[in-house]
């Protein structure tokens, strides 16, 4: 298998970055799957720190206690966990910097020792920045807010026409989203450096992947060259 740059444990990783609702993790998962790669949705550790909390009572704020909390990545995907309530409170915890260290030490141990032992695909908002900044192949996906706020609406079995308040509600969400993710203190929200920027909103599931896969197969030729 050709080689990506390697990270601490020679497992090759790819991130991709972007937007709420720019369809990262649609991709990061089809990405993952054409190569046999293990797929990590970072988002998916916040939205479960923010369940303990306020579904389980945990203090997040016990150091201590957070230290010796397990996450097990397979059972937390079968965790209801992306309710409007539980995403708001997953973005507020994610401004808090010991969450972000404790979390950051799960995703760089994933990233080194992926289940499959391959290599892995890493989805978040900070992961070509922070979390794996030396990884060779990085993208950073984004779309119109329009276009996202009328992904959110087709999720919830809605439509623009139906709902204005459905959409102006929405709209107003994922608004605030970008402005906490982009103006946080702690790893904002950005392009890392060396990223490929793609722009998904007049483009299909199958147009992205085709796109990133062209770029991915693009830098491996040119390594084994």
């Amino acid at each position: 298998m050709q080689r990506l740059t390697l990270f601490r444990n020679n497992k090759p990783v790819i991130t991709i970055d972007g937007t709420a609702g720019s369809g990262k993790g649609t991709l990061a998962k089809k990405i993952a799957s054409s190569l046999g790669y293990d797929h990590l949705d970072t988002g998916l550790l916040y939205r479960y720190l923010a369940h303990l909390k306020v579904n389980e009572g945990f203090n997040l704020s016990d150091i201590d206690k957070l230290k010796k909390l397990k996450i097990n990545y397979l059972t937390i995907k079968k965790v209801m966990l992306k309710t409007e309530l539980i995403s708001k409170e997953a973005s507020i915890i994610s401004k808090e910097k010991f969450i972000r260290d404790f979390l950051l030490s799960f995703q760089r141990d994933f990233a080194n020792n992926p289940p499959s032992f391959k290599g892995s695909v890493i989805d978040g908002r900070d992961i070509g920045s922070v979390v794996i900044p030396n990884a060779e192949i990085k993208f950073f996906i984004d779309a119109s807010i329009d276009i996202r706020v009328k992904r959110r609406l087709k999720e919830l079995n809605l439509t623009k026409e139906s709902s204005s308040r459905d959409y102006k509600n929405i709209f107003s969400q994922i608004e605030d989203r970008d402005i906490r993710d982009k103006t946080r203190k702690r790893s904002p929200l950005l392009v890392p450096e060396g990223a490929y920027s793609i722009d998904t909103s007049n483009l299909t599931v199958n147009d992205t992947l085709i796109k990133a896969l062209t770029k991915v197969n693009s830098i491996l030729s040119n390594k084994t060259n």
